[in-house]
């Protein structure tokens, strides 16, 4: 180990140019082309109920729906652009305001009813959502593991933020709307 540049020659004779992470919207639309059909797969293996659209409440349900689709787009994207150093993210204080938008409509959602000792429908609901989140769970950690991100845990609970917001609203929408005549 004297001479050190005739190592430093050796290594550089076997390096290839590094290929740039492409476009973070690029990222993010491959991401959802491959994860909307693993989710509506997944789904297909936990007992469910189609949504009924015609309920008093289906408005609110759809306001509910679009605030969790536009609230997990952006914190997937922000996972993405948080991966990459010296690329911006949107701040958290972008995203509070329409989660809490969310988690008030969805409290206001909730009947006032008195509720049974064994109530097996939050079960299949807790079962459906941890089914359908297990296959973007890793498809999202596959594509952050590209990057190689200088805060993982950051861009990870940013990821996770996104991932929690979408399996509901998202796969109950494109299951009504691709596998209902």
């Amino acid at each position: 180990m004297n001479n050190h540049d005739l190592l430093i020659e050796k290594l550089s004779r076997n390096m290839q140019p590094v290929q740039p992470m492409r476009p973070t919207y690029w990222r993010v639309l491959m991401w959802l082309l491959l994860a909307l059909p693993c989710g509506i797969a997944a789904s297909f293996l936990v007992q469910r109920t189609l949504t009924d659209w015609s309920q008093p409440g289906a408005m609110r349900a759809l306001i509910q729906l679009a605030l969790a689709f536009v609230l997990g787009l952006f914190a997937i994207r922000n996972a993405f652009n948080m991966s990459i150093p010296g690329r911006r993210s949107v701040s958290w204080k972008v995203l509070l305001p329409l989660g809490l938008l969310w988690l008030g409509l969805s409290l206001s959602s909730i009947p006032h009813a008195e509720v049974e000792a064994h109530d097996n429908d939050s079960t299949r609901c807790f079962t459906f959502l941890l089914v359908v989140s297990t296959p973007m769970m890793v498809l999202m950690i596959a594509s952050l593991r590209k990057t190689r991100a200088l805060h993982p845990v950051r861009s990870l609970a940013m990821a996770g933020t996104g991932i929690s917001a979408w399996p509901s609203p998202c796969w109950r929408f494109a299951i009504r709307c691709i596998c209902i005549p």
